[in-house]
């Protein structure tokens, strides 16, 4: 088998992963990389990827996430364009115009986003969980320095998300706004099942952009579906986030790792950025307890954090989410909370409870490298796409 694979010039997370897995499967394979402007449209790039495409003969072209572009160039040139998501949402402008081709096969991690498209009539899009290298994880060791410099009760990797949702929100009449707040009140109190996307009506939407309208008649500006409901889920996550790590902060050390600082998180030990490869293993390994809190409009997929955290060997301290419980023993492989409460009630108790954490650690690790390694999820999509 030898396969074309397409890489996001800025660098995917699960790549190096995957191409390890090729070397130990012998399978050969060339990459591409590029960044677009326009996921849609590029005469350079097609130019460029055509003459790649044709200097040589590939059984596929693989992707870590999803590119029209290379979905149009594969169709082109009856390559099969195999795509593997570890985004949620997609964040692919006017997807559903080339989702469809027959040349594709698209793999995505969140089983109910997948069902979705299927429900749209897209059968080439599958559900795949995402993978956990614990060959390379096991391997990585902290110094003594590290160690200490990484040494914590509680650790957050990731973001605040900052959205627009309070720019909508401050354009939005009276009755809209008090939905829209109705909606992140409800949503905050419920986990594994998402229902923005069902209140927000056609009725709804048409009453938020006539609103616009009628502040500004000349206005172009129309807010859709989905860019509404992003903005309440990263808004819902964002307090959510705030909540616990502010509260858990009072309490215990609690170290963040992210691209920016909030001013808004109070007693907190912001620690920049963290590599990937390098530092995010040690930081899972030496920390008592790793916190995920899924992004609210994630409906039931293990994110790749959680897989991260797991193939380290660090305690999981996790929101509930319809996949993990499917996959995991709450108590015994993780630890998932239900509401706020519930998350600073867990996290005292097992600050307190070493052995019991190390063996909850020891078996979210061991149950992690058995189910989801990269050598069956790819094996997995190798056979759906009729290459194995």
């Amino acid at each position: 088998m030898k396969l074309l694979i397409f890489e996001w010039a800025a660098g995917t997370y699960t790549y190096k992963d995957i191409t390890e897995t090729l070397d130990r499967m012998g399978i050969s394979y060339r990459t591409v990389s590029y960044q677009f402007d326009d996921k849609n449209e590029d005469e350079f790039f097609v130019y460029r990827f055509f003459k790649v495409l044709d200097e040589d003969s590939y059984d596929a072209v693989f992707s870590v996430n999803y590119f029209p572009l290379v979905a149009k160039c594969c169709e082109d040139r009856s390559v099969k364009y195999i795509s593997w998501s570890y985004d949620n949402p997609l964040d692919v402008p006017d997807i559903e115009k080339t989702l469809g081709l027959p040349a594709n096969h698209v793999f995505l991690f969140d089983r109910i986003q997948a069902e979705g498209y299927q429900k749209m009539g897209f059968s080439n899009v599958h559900h795949m969980p995402l993978a956990v290298n614990c060959r390379r994880l096991d391997k990585i060791k902290a110094t003594k320095r590290e160690a200490d410099l990484y040494a914590s009760d509680i650790s957050f990797v990731g973001k605040m998300y900052d959205s627009m949702f309070e720019q909508y929100r401050d354009l939005m009449n009276d009755y809209c706004r008090g939905y829209i707040d109705s909606i992140v009140s409800s949503q905050s109190k419920i986990y594994g099942y998402y229902f923005i996307d069902e209140l927000l009506t056609d009725q709804m939407m048409d009453e938020i952009n006539g609103h616009f309208k009628e502040l500004q008649a000349d206005t172009q500006f129309s807010l859709v579906r989905p860019a509404l409901s992003y903005a309440i889920a990263a808004q819902i996550t964002r307090n959510e986030r705030l909540i616990i790590l502010n509260i858990l902060a009072k309490r215990m050390k609690v170290n963040i790792y992210s691209w920016s600082s909030c001013d808004l998180l109070q007693n907190v030990n912001y620690m920049g950025s963290a590599d990937y490869y390098e530092q995010m293993p040690k930081i899972f390994k030496e920390s008592r307890i790793n916190l995920n809190i899924t992004l609210k409009i994630l409906q039931s997929g293990i994110p790749l954090r959680v897989m991260d955290i797991l193939g380290a060997g660090g305690f999981l301290l996790t929101n509930y989410q319809p996949e993990i419980a499917e996959n995991f023993i709450d108590g015994t492989d993780v630890v998932m909370y239900e509401s706020i409460e519930d998350a600073i009630e867990k996290a005292l108790y097992y600050i307190n409870n070493d052995e019991k954490r190390r063996m909850i650690a020891q078996s979210g690790h061991d149950k992690a490298a058995d189910m989801f390694s990269y050598d069956r999820q790819i094996g997995k999509i190798f056979g759906i796409a009729g290459l194995l």
